[in-house]
């Protein structure tokens, strides 16, 4: 292994490295870095050397074949406690044991009209002619539909919980570029943020678990049972961690795909038209059902594009459990890897004009395995993958139905990234009655 070369790096400043760099620009510096020196890049961010990868192999090895070599960083950890998005080993096993059954397809299914239900009053809360920040309005959504099923919060519960989903999109704030290059000691405003949004969250969550609510076998019940019993969770303290990570990780993800998925419809008015037909073909008048779904193509194509060009997860941080080779190259123990997701979804080696939104690349062919991961891949992938993909069809088709969403910003949209890939702004878009 000492025999293998480091990876490249590009030319960097004094002291500070890369670290300008990439603070200033995460996404273009990361494709350029690539482009110019392969898969398997090393930065220098403030002295400390982190590694940049991008190929579907290396994602297969580091997530799927050779996992064991590669865990999540303490950052998980930070934010989201001892949760599922965390943990390791057997704790990971167990919690997986107990959240499994609430993603099993006939559960999601059942979930359907009360994903319908949230679409339905957002869609109603809305006035022809009127702009909105759409950013906003889907978190909203999303949270809505989240309270009402995994949580199961009725109407009059969640009326005051706004704390609480600010309190949730407020955990990025950890993971800006500019706090995550800084060592953990420095006291950023966004890490005050991120500090202020957990306490936010606990205290809210603990106000839920004290609740005498009546239960009727959702998440934040069973939860809330079960710390009573012998396994897992074992205390108010663990089931805070589980909440904290199911209310960042169940509402933001699809809230941005849904917010992304508006702006490349609007600006692609003839895949819209088509997305439209559909809609009024499938589903008509009627409420739209689980039944619909399937003969929902085109809408499962533009969302499966969306995600590849804005994947809300954009990269996958990982560290290195022993020295391993990777590439050709030599990673020592201990090393923080940054798999880029969004480099490899728009690298032209894997997809044919990989910067253009054309949702019929998905009938056309086969993608390279593991070169689209917006869920990640592997044991680890996202428990919540088939219900975010099931919710954002749902609430489109049902929005799709009575509105059409136009871009009212000027020039492109641009993206802040920070855990998430969140757009620059509020997205102002104008509705429409169709």
């Amino acid at each position: 292994m000492q025999n293998r070369p480091r990876p490249p790096a590009p030319n960097g400043l004094p002291l500070l490295g890369n670290t300008v760099s990439f603070v200033r620009d995460p996404f273009a510096f990361t494709a350029r870095s690539v482009a110019e020196h392969g898969d398997v890049v090393r930065l220098s961010i403030l002295g400390t050397d982190r590694y940049i990868v991008s190929h579907p192999d290396l994602f297969e090895r580091v997530l799927v074949t050779d996992r064991d070599a590669f865990v999540k960083t303490d950052d998980f950890s930070l934010a989201f406690g001892d949760s599922v998005l965390a943990v390791e080993g057997g704790d990971w096993r167990e919690q997986r044991d107990l959240l499994d059954p609430f993603f099993f397809f006939r559960k999601i299914a059942d979930y359907v009209p009360k994903m319908r239900e949230q679409a339905e009053r957002r869609a109603e809360s809305w006035a022809d002619g009127e702009t909105y920040s759409m950013v906003e309005e889907m978190k909203r959504l999303t949270f809505d539909v989240l309270a009402a099923t995994l949580l199961g919060l009725a109407p009059e519960e969640r009326a005051g919980d706004e704390s609480l989903r600010r309190a949730a999109d407020d955990l990025n704030a950890y993971f800006s570029p500019s706090s995550w290059a800084l060592p953990a000691w420095v006291p950023t405003p966004s890490r005050r943020r991120f500090e202020n949004a957990e306490t936010t969250l606990r205290t809210e969550i603990q106000r839920l678990l004290e609740a005498d609510r009546p239960g009727d076998g959702d998440l934040l019940s069973v939860l809330a049972t079960a710390r009573e019993g012998d396994g897992y969770p074992r205390s108010d303290a663990e089931v805070a961690d589980q909440l904290v990570g199911i209310l960042f990780a169940g509402h933001e993800t699809t809230a941005l795909a849904l917010t992304f998925a508006w702006y490349l419809l609007s600006r692609n008015p003839a895949v819209r038209r088509r997305v439209e037909r559909e809609v009024d073909d499938v589903v008509g008048d009627d409420p739209v059902s689980v039944d619909h779904l399937s003969d929902l193509t085109a809408l499962e194509r533009v969302v499966k594009e969306t995600l590849r060009l804005y994947p809300p997860v954009h990269t996958l941080p990982r560290v290195t459990t022993r020295e391993v080779e990777l590439g050709g190259y030599r990673i020592p123990e201990g090393s923080e890897l940054l798999l880029s997701v969004v480099t490899t979804h728009r690298d032209e080696r894997f997809f044919e004009n990989p910067t253009e939104f054309d949702p019929d690349r998905w009938g056309r062919g086969d993608v390279a395995e593991y070169a689209y991961i917006p869920f990640g891949a592997g044991p680890r992938r996202c428990v919540g993958q088939a219900f975010a993909t099931m919710e954002a069809k749902v609430v489109m088709a049902e929005l799709l139905k009575r509105w059409r969403i136009d871009w009212a910003g000027e020039g492109e949209l641009g993206v802040a990234p920070q855990m998430t890939t969140q757009p620059d702004g509020d997205v102002p878009m104008t509705v429409s009655e169709r």
